[in-house]
């Protein structure tokens, strides 16, 4: 069985709705000054927020899906990657590196093509308000030294209002195409997905047998005990008491760690990743 893909859509959309909220506050900001230097640093922050959204859609994505990096690419490991980082951290640091070594044309193809989404019709506006983000940042003063003068480039806050409206309709779009591409992928499916790699005997055949599940708040909201899981083993034992551990105050009994096969190791590993994502506890 293929290691499943985990991903939730209420984490995709969490940047952008991060993002969101912090355009409103731009907006707000615009409204109680005139002074361009002010106009110029909301700015600058509108066009990092919209970056840092994209890198944090897509570094979550690869995290549980590594297989949709292209077959082109090898992903380089650094030492203080090697040294730094353990466990949880170490996958989506080498993504983080992997993603920030792109050219932008790249990270843009990339983050449509893994997410399986059609690039929006706003989308060549928006690159030149990126486009003009870095002309501000390199270019922002000339200086001609005949003159003796000083030449500084300002954002005009028409200009500024017309790109956080181009903004908007970015966000209103991705928003409405993640929501409709992974729609089903919410957290009761990624536990369902987890739950049935992890224990492979027919006893824990159905998932709704050990659980009892909210649909309308799509969350665990108690165990059940069915009398056919004393049959498990004692490793299989082990990771049910770790999964209920999370969601009550079930007591753990634990037994040799390094006595659990690679597969259950694995395993364990990936909950307490998983749990870690969808606020388990």
């Amino acid at each position: 069985m293929n290691k499943p893909i985990l991903i939730v859509k209420e984490n995709l959309l969490m940047p952008i709705r991060a993002t969101e909220s912090r355009l409103g506050e731009i907006k707000k900001e615009m409204c109680s000054t005139r002074n361009p230097v002010i106009q110029n640093g909301l700015f600058l922050m509108a066009v990092s927020f919209l970056e840092s959204m994209h890198k944090e859609i897509l570094i979550y994505y690869l995290k549980y899906d590594l297989q949709n990096i292209s077959s082109k690419n090898t992903i380089e490991i650094s030492k203080s990657i090697l040294v730094e980082n353990e466990g949880f951290h170490m996958i989506e640091s080498l993504i983080s590196e992997y993603i920030n070594k792109m050219p932008y044309w790249q990270f843009m193809n990339t983050f449509y093509k893994t997410l399986k989404i059609q690039k929006p019709d706003n989308l060549q506006t928006i690159e030149s308000i990126k486009k003009q983000r870095n002309e501000l940042i390199h270019n922002n003063m000339q200086v001609n030294f005949k003159q003796q003068s000083i030449t500084e480039k300002y954002i005009a806050s028409e200009y500024l209002t017309s790109y956080l409206e181009e903004y908007e309709n970015y966000i209103d779009d991705l928003k409405l195409k993640i929501s409709r591409k992974y729609g089903k992928f919410t957290r009761i499916k990624a536990l369902n997905s987890l739950w049935h790699y992890t224990f492979r005997t027919p006893l824990c055949a159905k998932f709704e047998d050990y659980w009892h599940i909210d649909l309308q708040s799509d969350s665990i909201v108690g165990y059940k005990q069915p009398e056919y899981e004393n049959s498990l083993s004692l490793s299989e034992k082990f990771i049910l008491d770790i999964w209920r551990s999370q969601l009550s105050d079930y007591k753990v009994n634990f037994i040799n760690i390094a006595s659990l096969d690679q597969h259950t190791q694995s395993c364990l590993y990936i909950f307490l990743k998983l749990s870690k994502d969808i606020f388990m506890y």
